[in-house]
């Protein structure tokens, strides 16, 4: 079965944690797919808080980037000056609920976080 991840999350290599903030922007995908999420916030909470805005941008252009090409009209919003990990998750879950069905999650959009997450920390792919 092909996967529509760049890696396998048991196959992301995390280092230790330096923070313990309990993230839940990809919690809406448990119900629907067995991918264990777990992974993408000990990735999160493996960098310092200072660096949380470099990861957010990441995401940021590669969303924007995503859209010109596709012509999708969902980007993440502008990068705050400050970015802690209660509005990094606030907005990584704003981006990733789907619009139309408020309980919902747009699948795509979390693929694309959880992708860009996974560049972010393993860019040699």
């Amino acid at each position: 079965m092909t996967s529509v991840l760049n890696i396998e999350p048991h196959l992301l290599k995390i280092n230790d944690n330096k923070n313990n903030f309990k993230y839940d922007f990809l919690d809406p995908l448990i119900k629907y797919y067995n991918i264990d999420i777990e992974k993408y916030y000990s990735l999160l909470n493996s960098v310092d808080d200072f660096k949380l805005k470099n990861i957010y941008n990441f995401l940021y252009l590669r969303t924007y980037k995503i859209n010109k090409i596709k012509g999708l009209n969902e980007i993440l919003r502008e990068p705050e000056y400050k970015m802690t990990p209660e509005s990094l998750n606030l907005s990584l879950k704003e981006f990733i609920s789907d619009k139309t069905h408020l309980l919902t999650t747009n699948a795509v959009n979390s693929i694309i976080i959880m992708n860009g997450i996974q560049l972010y920390f393993t860019p040699q792919l």
